[in-house]
């Protein structure tokens, strides 16, 4: 199948963004999972139950943004897929989308911390941290709780019990951010362990 070029490089760097989130220990075995907006209304999407660093550009799924849940694309992507849409419904500029298992931030959120009450510098740097409550993995419910965090302004959404999201104008923002509050989250967990 041809792709347009543009689709073929947005594939290479989903595949190396992949690679760079295991080799810093955000994600580990098939956990995780990434988007890029093609355009208007597709995006590629992380497959369903594999590495990230072993990803290939035929491994990346393509679905319609308004596909219906009987799509059988559907079942090739990831199951977090619901949460990835509410992300480019809820913001046109977001294009890139990354739920990760950041150690560090997955402990801060399980721990209720304020990352910018300890260190107000890093909402300059990676926008705005919310903290959500807990809803099942892959549900509407994650999806619509996302959605409306990031519709109000939301960049980095802490997961309760769930890892991080992080969205972008660029796959390489939405990782920048992950990467930069998950250095923020470290910070505050090694100055409050004497709590």
């Amino acid at each position: 199948m041809t792709r347009p070029p543009h689709e073929s490089g947005v594939r290479e760097a989903i595949c190396r963004v992949g690679r760079d989130l295991h080799r810093s220990g955000l994600v580990a075995g098939t956990a995780g999972n990434l988007s890029v907006r093609l355009d208007g209304s597709h995006a590629l999407v992380s497959p369903r139950g594999h590495r990230k660093d072993r990803l290939s550009s035929e491994d990346l799924v393509r679905l319609d943004l308004t596909a219906s849940s009987d799509d059988e694309t559907l079942a090739q992507a990831t199951t977090e897929w619901p949460l990835h849409r509410a992300c480019y419904e809820a913001d046109h500029s977001v294009r890139a989308v990354i739920h990760s298992h950041a150690p560090a931030l997955t402990a801060v959120g399980i721990r209720r911390l304020d990352l910018t009450q300890a260190l107000p510098e890093i909402g300059l740097a990676v926008g705005r941290i919310v903290r959500l409550p807990f809803a099942p993995s892959g549900s509407e419910a994650l999806g619509a709780a996302v959605g409306a965090a990031v519709a109000e302004g939301g960049s980095v959404l802490l997961l309760a019990g769930h890892g991080v999201v992080a969205v972008g104008e660029t796959l390489d923002e939405a990782l920048d951010r992950t990467e930069m509050a998950e250095l923020a989250a470290k910070a505050v967990l090694w100055g409050t362990t004497g709590d």
